[in-house]
């Protein structure tokens, strides 16, 4: 197989990916609407959101990072300095969330157990992109977003009354099918070092945070800005329910940027393997091209669609006017994934934490603003306008890191 074709069939096997993860995610995401109704909604997507904490502080030294170090070290070292740096990600992240009232200190034990094993697992995903395994990386995610659908399909079907607690239930069993696999994956595909290439564990947790901080910084903000809405929502007057009005239209945006987040890992590691910049920007200025398109097509189709539909396929009203709230966020949040993978590609790590602290800033202001008066509505402006800034910001820096200008990206 050429160089072309494997890439092509990897692209391919990527979108697929992406749309299996859709339709499974678009099932679990119906299934308790229409079951838990808006205030169960509301109230698992602010127990994900302590999840997805975890998750973005583990990645300072257990996330991709060790894409980029391949080219220096055997992956394979960083499994202890990782797993360990994993173990304190899920303690301190719960404890600082709940003492800050970002999270429900009702839900410590699952959020901080879940947060470490999908931690874990997006870790172990990571070392597979780093030895170019990306069907199994891809394989991975698809597993766990199954699993989760069927067992939650039982537990549903067998229950008088189903509750939010049923749903924790078969997270928890998901992930740790998911959790097993992924190790299995590991230890079959990461090649191990030689005992000469064997690297202590005090310095591979020094070249991971030296490149970890300033990528994961950016992560870990533009996490807080895509999600932070949902708990200033359940503590606002609006309460829990216009949580979960606003975490439907926010899934929502998340499909729209199916292509976009598929394409993104590639543009990452062909990126990082690229040492001329003609082919780089030519790579990176295609795959955008595709996501701009995906994105903008997702979008024409959901603002089309009438309130009535929404209400009649989740159970309550209200999404419509979020979702076209959203609409400048999913062709900024399209554009923004591409270019700060390009720049994590080329070792630029800072602009995305940079151009997501920004963001992040900008979110707080306009959500202090909007919410009170216009609720998940309100929400959905103060996202875009982060969106917004961001795409500006990454914009600007691509330019200056190529040293090539902004239009030969987009053009």
């Amino acid at each position: 197989m050429t160089v072309q074709s494997q890439a092509r069939d990897e692209d391919r096997h990527a979108l697929i990916s992406r749309l299996l993860l859709l339709v499974c995610t678009t099932a679990i995401i119906l299934l308790n609407a229409r079951t838990l109704g808006a205030t169960g909604q509301g109230e698992i997507a602010w127990i994900q959101l302590g999840i997805l904490l975890i998750t973005g502080i583990s990645g300072f030294l257990a996330g991709g990072t060790v894409v980029f170090l391949q080219k220096e070290m055997h992956v394979w070292n960083a499994l202890i300095p990782g797993h360990l740096w994993l173990i304190a990600s899920a303690v301190a992240g719960t404890g600082i969330g709940t003492a800050m009232h970002l999270l429900p200190a009702t839900h410590f034990v699952f959020i901080a157990a879940t947060g470490w094993m999908q931690g874990a697992i997006i870790f172990h995903g990571q070392l597979l992109l780093a030895e170019q395994k990306i069907k199994s990386h891809n394989a991975l995610q698809v597993l766990q977003s199954g699993v989760l659908l069927i067992i939650l399909c039982a537990l549903f079907s067998t229950k008088e009354w189903p509750q939010v607690s049923d749903f924790l239930n078969a997270l928890a069993a998901s992930l740790g099918v998911a959790f097993i696999v992924s190790v299995i994956l590991v230890r079959r595909q990461v090649q191990r070092p030689l005992k000469l290439e064997r690297l202590s564990p005090s310095h591979v947790a020094r070249r991971l945070w030296t490149f970890g901080r300033a990528a994961q910084s950016g992560a870990l903000l533009q996490m807080l800005t895509n999600r932070a809405n949902l708990s200033l929502l359940a503590q606002a007057p609006a309460g829990i329910a216009a949580s979960g009005v606003y975490s439907i239209a926010f899934y929502g945006l998340e499909a729209m940027w199916l292509i976009p987040r598929a394409l993104a890992p590639l543009v990452y590691t062909r990126t990082a393997s690229e040492n001329q910049r003609n082919f780089r920007v030519s790579n990176t200025r295609t795959q955008l091209h595709r996501a701009l398109l995906g994105a903008a097509v997702s979008l024409l189709c959901a603002v089309l669609i009438p309130e009535s539909i929404y209400q009649w396929v989740f159970g309550f009203d209200g999404i419509r006017p979020v979702v076209i709230g959203l609409a400048p966020a999913a062709i900024a949040g399209a554009f923004s994934s591409i270019v700060a993978h390009h720049l994590s590609g080329i070792g630029q790590h800072r602009w995305n934490a940079w151009t997501s602290a920004a963001g992040f800033i900008t979110l707080l202001i306009l959500a202090t603003a909007f919410i009170p008066m216009l609720g998940a509505v309100g929400a959905a402006y103060a996202a875009s306008g982060a969106a917004i800034v961001q795409a500006f910001g990454l914009l600007a820096a691509w330019s200056k890191c190529e040293s090539t200008s902004a239009l030969k990206l987009l053009f």
